[in-house]
């Protein structure tokens, strides 16, 4: 598995009659593994990008290959593609639509041509992949749901396809520390089972924690990337523009002015909790 993107652009016309340029010449690789953070201030093109990596938006210019293949090229097959791309969209649990959970999570599999064996047993699969009981919950109408539960039953809509690229748009936003990590955890297991991760979130320390990659844009324009560690303490170094700083780095630098060796090094929590055990052992000193 792999995609590429070649020089995306993808422009609008508002209403005023004024183009917009959502996105301006965006490329990069993905290859089999990855776990990418999409990150940038609101209006930088996060959101556009993703849509059109799932094939919702045509660009304006530019190509987007997976596998090798044009996505938007003459000829190419569409329903492979959302079998191969999965996207879940902020607060999917307001897509919710059918009578019953069952219902509503075998709905991605209506067009794949399995048999209603096959079907069954891949809704039950997604919905315990998200912590349900598939006899408990199935006949349940999904609207009647917790709103945790909505959102984990929209997912299992998403994963039921078993797709080999996974696109979320800012899925942990209001859930609680628990019901996060956990949400996490379960990416990192799809992700370990080969599944490219695509996770755009402005949640700054689950990206430093989670991700290994990060693309960051910035009004429509691609103006860092690479492993998250480097982007984040090239981040931190900028001057001008958005910066995505975490926490720890929030903390790190205000302990340098206490004598904290090294803040630059600092990006997750476990960075700092390390360095302060260094400095309080006599370790951090030179």
């Amino acid at each position: 598995m792999s995609i590429k993107v070649e020089n995306l652009s993808f422009s609008y016309l508002q209403s005023t009659g004024e183009r917009v340029e959502a996105l301006t010449n965006v490329s990069f690789s993905l290859e089999a593994g990855a776990f990418v953070g999409v990150m940038g201030p609101v209006g930088s093109g996060k959101t556009t990008l993703i849509q059109l990596l799932a094939g919702l938006r045509v660009p304006t210019s530019g190509r987007i290959y997976i596998n090798g293949a044009d996505i938007n090229g003459r000829g190419y097959d569409r329903n492979r593609l959302r079998q191969t791309v999965g996207i879940v969209f902020q607060e999917p649990e307001h897509q919710l639509f059918a009578p019953t959970v069952e219902k509503d999570v075998a709905f991605g599999l209506k067009y794949s041509g399995l048999d209603p064996q096959e079907v069954t047993a891949r809704v039950r699969w997604a919905l315990a992949t998200m912590g349900f009981d598939y006899d408990k919950i199935r006949h349940q109408s999904p609207l009647a749901l917790s709103g945790g539960e909505k959102r984990r039953v929209a997912i299992a809509g998403v994963i039921v396809t078993k797709p080999q690229v996974l696109i979320l748009d800012e899925p942990i936003a209001g859930l609680d520390p628990s019901g996060r990590d956990n949400f996490l955890r379960f990416l990192t297991q799809m992700n370990q089972a080969g599944t490219i991760i695509i996770l755009v979130s402005h949640n700054m320390e689950a990206l430093a924690d989670y991700t290994r990659h990060l693309l960051v844009l910035e009004r429509g324009r691609l103006v860092d990337s690479g492993p998250t560690r480097e982007v984040f303490i090239r981040l931190k170094q900028r001057t001008t523009g958005f910066h995505g700083e975490t926490g720890a780095q929030r903390i790190a630098t205000r302990l340098a002015g206490c004598g904290l060796a090294h803040p630059a090094a600092v990006v997750t929590y476990a960075d700092l909790l390390s360095a302060l055990k260094q400095e309080l052992t006599g370790g951090g000193r030179g």
